[in-house]
């Protein structure tokens, strides 16, 4: 039998006597009520009938003055219609911007009040004998409502009358719960402790559980064999403690990433310091001895520092791309523009660096939003990455797309040997190299992976890894293709470099 059940056999009598003893006190309230607002002497509900309408209709002028929009001129032809509509020889509104006074209608007999009230900072509400004075904030603008001749009660405590209403029938319902709840306890108790124990010892496990996830048991799951309500609530905290250990694991790995990121700057950055600083020892100690020497060590300490540039470059757009700050240049194109255009410039441009690029692209054409100089570096990353890293006479890639939907599918393959499974996940991470000891620092340094990842994604498309069937490495990229008609002639955007 699940709690409700038990709960609600055990509470059944417990409603039934309340709700009894609870319609007398109510009836006996309501005919209160009934005598004090509609009885004799036609009760506080109509004593101040036409002021409740003037009330609700300066409420409503404050919300309207409250808006940017609100002008002096506004609030003076509002006031007009409020004097025509609702005035009466009883009410005085005056509104102020500061110390001055915008407009004015009625006749305020105690101007004391009505000064004090506007000198106070906020919303006050006065009553002196028969003199009801109350102020309203409205943006830049105070507003002052007089009743020279308001009704006062000892229930009667807010102008509108409904307000009043509510509060009498509050405080007789409070009364009522009150001695609700009093009777439920003295004449109940003794049913309470029946279902008692079905309720605390799930919670002492939760709270056990709770304990072991503190003290770092976040394997632990908790075995509940009742079908009852706390079934969802103990597979809801296992949830909670699968993802909580997901979410270590997470930071973990994190950690790890940034301790290997550090290391990975460290030594990249060393790596050629460490040369330029041998061969001006050199230079400096006469080793060059020749003028050929001289200038081949020029050479070589020329080409560390611009290695060191191309890091630090690398470095900073990486760092401006995982931030989110880079300035990506989106216009329109299409894939024939972009990609068939682009391929056939660089075909030859990597043909005389021995690696040959082939293209297969289908006829179809469709409008693109894209950074294409950004674009071209991705290309650029990924060729560059097959050059270096396939150990073959012949190096060739073959980039190939098609459309399928709202997306535009790219895949670039080169004639590798492809890398491990296991590490196709890591592969677009920032200094990533297969090269774990990074003993061969010309083959890259492991940011163009991670740069072209960032890049892709800020264009909002997506990349990923794997390798292919018939061996080497697939890199695979989505772009989303835009709506709409596609330029002709002279009209299309160009994409130059």
């Amino acid at each position: 039998m699940t709690i409700k059940s038990r709960l609600f056999i055990s509470h059944l009598l417990m409603i039934v006597i309340p709700v009894l003893l609870s319609l007398l006190v109510a009836s006996f309230a309501f005919i209160l009520v009934w005598q004090y607002f509609w009885g004799v002497d036609e009760g506080a509900m109509n004593k101040n009938r036409e002021f409740r309408s003037q009330y609700a209709a300066v409420e409503s002028l404050v919300i309207k003055w409250s808006s940017d929009e609100a002008t002096d001129k506004g609030i003076i032809s509002d006031m007009q219609k409020f004097y025509e509509s609702y005035y009466s020889d009883n009410i005085a509104l005056t509104v102020y911007q500061g110390e001055n006074q915008i407009h004015s209608v009625g006749e305020i007999i105690d101007q004391k009040m009505t000064d004090t009230i506007h000198s106070e900072e906020g919303e006050h509400s006065y009553l002196k004998d028969q003199i009801f004075v109350t102020s309203f904030e409205a943006n830049r603008y105070k507003v002052i409502l007089v009743n020279n001749n308001y009704y006062n009660d000892l229930y009667y405590q807010d102008p509108l009358w409904d307000r009043d209403y509510q509060a009498v029938l509050s405080r007789i319902i409070l009364v009522m719960i009150i001695g609700t709840i009093a009777i439920i306890i003295l004449t109940n108790r003794y049913l309470t402790k029946t279902v008692t124990k079905s309720i605390v010892e799930p919670l002492e496990i939760l709270t056990d559980g709770f304990h072991k996830i503190q003290a770092g048991e976040l394997n632990y799951q908790i075995r509940y064999a009742e079908q009852d309500e706390f079934l969802p609530v103990v597979k809801d905290f296992n949830g909670m403690a699968y993802q909580l250990k997901t979410t270590v694991e997470t930071q973990t790995k994190l950690e790890t990433n940034r301790r290997e990121l550090v290391a990975g700057i460290s030594h990249d950055l060393r790596t050629p310091l460490t040369s330029i600083k041998a061969y001006l020892e050199g230079l400096e100690k006469g080793v060059a001895s020749t003028p050929q020497m001289r200038e081949k060590y020029f050479t070589i300490i020329k080409n560390k520092i611009d290695d060191l540039d191309q890091i630090i470059a690398q470095l900073f757009l990486f760092s401006k791309l995982d931030t989110g700050e880079f300035p990506f240049n989106l216009i329109e194109t299409t894939n024939k523009k972009l990609i068939d255009e682009t391929i056939h410039f660089m075909q030859h441009e990597y043909e005389e660096k021995g690696m040959v690029v082939y293209l297969d692209a289908p006829d179809e054409e469709v409008l693109l939003e894209i950074d294409p100089v950004q674009f071209r570096t991705v290309l650029t990353n990924l060729f560059e990455n097959a050059r270096k890293y396939v150990d073959k006479e012949e190096v060739y890639v073959t980039l190939t797309y098609r459309i399928e939907g709202d997306q535009l599918l790219l895949s670039i393959t080169d004639n590798g040997s492809g890398i491990a499974t296991k590490k196709l996940d890591t592969l677009f991470e920032l200094f990533y190299r297969d090269d774990k000891s990074r003993t061969n620092p010309s083959q890259g340094n492991g940011l163009g992976l991670a740069i072209s990842k960032k890049i892709i994604e800020g264009m909002n498309g997506k990349i990923q890894a794997r390798n292919h069937s018939f061996g080497g490495l697939t890199i695979l990229i989505t772009l989303p293709v835009k709506k709409g008609e596609i330029p002709v002639g002279d009209e299309q955007t160009s994409t130059d470099y």
